[in-house]
């Protein structure tokens, strides 16, 4: 995937994420937080956990790196805070709780993508309720208090997305058997600006004439989620996140020829976060997994955690089949689920890899993390940061700054002479396993991806508008 435009190219430039963290992170029991609003210039460079994101990664902060690495691991811990679960208080940390207390994490009191794009009794487009608000229809036809995983559009929370901008990519089906489920989650300013536009119902959409310029603040989150079965132990359970939620069920769906959704537990197993800061108005990016999902790319200190270690299986692997992507992209298994191609009552699991290693310096912050207070003990310590990609250049942010793809080529002599560069190696990208499965070679990244969909069209880097017409 190549970016078209040059304009701008010395103007833009854009790091990907394998961190440069100092060799010797200090990680003190008595480490306290910063202010509800840190900035990451004051100190944002040590682990914390606390209930307050950063709220950018200046630049001129220093070593960027691992500024940044710091930065996502923070919006990770934040957003992963148990909420307050009053209407007005969506998105809002229930202070007097701990990182390891039950209850609904921050993000998932954002507003959903089910919300976002409410639809009427005749399944036209209509305005969603406001911010705070649990009113509207929802796709299982429950209140939307309760937990939903399930889209309007059937079978839509199946599918990974594609650099194909308003086409699903492939589901993706666990070795339990079950098709993972996905789901995308707006702060307010995000929401207000998708909503109070009309964008969310297809009107007035933004174009590189007239380009969106989304709020400093706003925060898209993307979870994948694997549902759980009985056979599935409770010390196998008490590794992840898990939830109940209503999800689509599959066999009563198919048999009564409409969405019929049950309450079924789902493990957490994969989170993009998306956060527009003042200094990086092309977004700062980052993405985690689960530790269990696929076995250990790396080697020595770069080495990831490994399931068998702690007697768990992996969760996209089989152990006794070979250790590639499985079944080929492009295959009838792989091919998006809709109402033409519904899924399958007993489909075969994939068998998922990750092609490159995590970078040494990134499993070092992830470590630093790991090993803190509040983390140490709780289901977060077995999340782990993939990577993250930001902008090198605050301006311009518009449609006209891609320049070339992203990762940019590691043998280019100046800087100026790319938008995007990349501390990486050529073959490293930022993908995560469990959302971006067969997009792990060049020039595969979230930038990448988001600029041809969406940014090059004047929508801000924002995917959820890359699929209204």
């Amino acid at each position: 995937m190549t970016a078209r435009s040059t304009r701008g190219a010395s103007r833009s430039r854009v790091r990907s994420l394998w961190f440069g963290v100092a060799a010797a992170i200090i990680v003190s029991a008595g480490l306290t937080a910063l202010g509800r609003t840190g900035s990451a210039s004051e100190g944002g460079d040590l682990p914390v956990v606390s209930p307050d994101r950063l709220d950018d990664a200046p630049l001129g902060a220093g070593d960027i790196s691992s500024v940044v690495g710091n930065f996502a691991w923070r919006a990770f811990i934040a957003l992963n805070w148990p909420s307050r679960l009053e209407a007005d208080k969506r998105g809002v940390a229930d202070r007097a709780k701990s990182l390891r207390d039950p209850g609904k994490r921050v993000w998932e009191t954002f507003k959903s993508d089910a919300e976002l794009f409410e639809v009427g009794d005749d399944g036209r487009p209509i305005a969603p309720a406001p911010w705070a608000s649990y009113d509207g229809r929802n796709p299982c036809g429950v209140d939307n208090r309760a937990k939903t995983i399930a889209a309007f559009p059937p079978f839509a929370d199946f599918n990974q997305p594609s650099f194909a901008a308003g086409e699903p990519g492939n589901p993706l089906v666990a070795q339990n058997g079950a098709y993972t489920r996905y789901e995308s989650h707006f702060n307010e300013p995000e929401f207000s600006t998708l909503a109070e536009s009309g964008w969310s119902q297809g009107r007035n959409l933004p174009d590189e004439i007239h380009p969106a310029h989304f709020p400093v603040g706003s925060i898209a989150v993307k979870a994948a989620w694997r549902p759980l079965t009985a056979a599935e132990t409770p010390a196998l359970r008490a590794r992840y996140y898990v939830e109940t939620a209503e999800i689509v069920d599959v066999a009563k769906t198919l048999a009564a020829g409409r969405v019929i959704c049950t309450r079924a537990d789902v493990a957490l197993v994969g989170l993009h976060i998306v956060i527009k800061t003042k200094s990086r108005p092309q977004w700062v990016w980052s993405s985690f997994e689960h530790v269990d999902n696929v076995p250990p790319a790396g080697a020595g200190d770069a080495r990831e955690p490994d399931a068998r270690d702690a007697g768990a299986p992996y969760s996209y692997f089989d152990p006794s089949k070979p250790m590639k992507l499985w079944p080929p992209l492009g295959s009838a298994n792989t091919l998006a689920v809709d109402w033409s191609n519904p899924p399958k009552l007993d489909p075969t699991p994939m068998q998922v890899v990750r092609r490159y290693p995590i970078h040494p310096s990134t499993m070092a912050l992830n470590r630093a993390y790991w090993a803190l207070p509040g983390v140490k003990g709780t289901v977060w310590e077995h999340y782990t940061l993939v990577g993250a990609q930001w902008p090198t250049s605050a301006a311009p942010p518009g449609p006209d700054n891609d320049g070339a793809f992203f990762p940019g080529r590691m043998d280019v002599s100046s800087a100026e002479s790319e938008s995007y560069r990349s501390t990486a190696k050529a073959q490293e990208n930022l993908v995560n396993t469990t959302m971006e499965t067969y997009l792990q070679d060049l020039p595969s990244s979230c930038m990448a991806c988001h600029q041809a969909v969406s940014n090059a069209r004047g929508r801000d880097f924002v995917g959820i508008l890359a699929g209204i017409r």
